[in-house]
């Protein structure tokens, strides 16, 4: 595997990403939405569900008592994995193919037990590093964050390397992908906003509100996420990387 220093802009990422949209973001905002549901909205229904599977407790910075679901977690815990090696495999099919089916988002269970052992490692290394200080923590994230899609893209693979090939792949790349991300911050702010804006409910119609509620920040997802595998493929060398611009000074005779 070649080493590849991204070097397109967040702007010229987000142009890349935008025009693979064009005329698709309904069939992405419906993947997000299916990611989302299985994996936000499935969790609290269980909450609501299996009330005497919950506990309360006492949030001292919120002052208030929250529940705490053993189902919902464990739920959370065995199928994120899952899951989030289904949303690379969507994304992967659509950026490169145009293959705009959100059924991919299950293609994780193919590999049920190498995304469940890859999300407890990653988490692993990333809590550990985070036991540092915050910054560590922050960089061991953005080292592990193309895993995922390492899986995704070589079933084949084995967790460790892909944590491996995931660390060579970011290498370089760590302060380019965070730019890329902080780079959405004011969609993200605008979407919170509009959700904030939403009146809250309690039981099963709360789940289904918190639904509605979200969809601004699905749809924000789907750009931002979209955005990710456009650098993965810039840094793996699927897409054509940008090439470096020399002066004359660069030039050794």
């Amino acid at each position: 595997m070649n080493h590849i220093i991204v070097r397109e802009t967040a702007s010229e990422i987000r142009a890349i990403t935008r025009g693979a949209l064009k005329g698709n973001w309904p069939v992405v905002i419906a993947a997000m939405a299916v990611y989302y549901i299985m994996t936000t909205t499935i969790p609290n229904l269980l909450a609501v569900l299996i009330p005497s599977a919950s506990y309360n407790v006492y949030n001292e910075y919120l002052q208030e008592y929250i529940t705490i679901s053993y189902v919902s977690n464990l739920y959370s815990f065995v199928l994120s994995g899952a899951f989030s090696v289904g949303l690379c495999s969507f994304l992967l099919a659509f950026f490169r193919r145009r293959e705009g089916n959100p059924a991919h988002i299950f293609n994780g269970f193919e590999v049920f037990f190498k995304s469940f052992a890859l999300m407890v490692m990653q988490s692993i290394f990333i809590f550990l590093w985070g036991l540092l200080f915050i910054v560590p923590g922050i960089i061991a994230a953005l080292r592990y964050s193309q895993a995922y899609y390492i899986l995704a893209e070589h079933p084949e693979k084995g967790v460790m390397q892909c944590i491996r090939e995931s660390k060579f792949i970011m290498a370089g790349n760590k302060g380019k992908f965070l730019c890329m991300l902080l780079s959405f911050i004011g969609w993200w702010i605008l979407a919170a906003v509009v959700t904030v804006l939403v009146p809250t409910a309690s039981g099963i119609l709360g789940v289904i509100n918190d639904f509605a509620a979200s969809i601004p920040m699905i749809v924000v997802t789907a750009y931002a996420n979209t955005a990710q595998v456009v650098f993965f493929d810039l840094s793996t060398g699927h897409l054509a990387p940008k090439q470096p611009e020399f002066s004359d000074a660069d030039y050794h005779f």
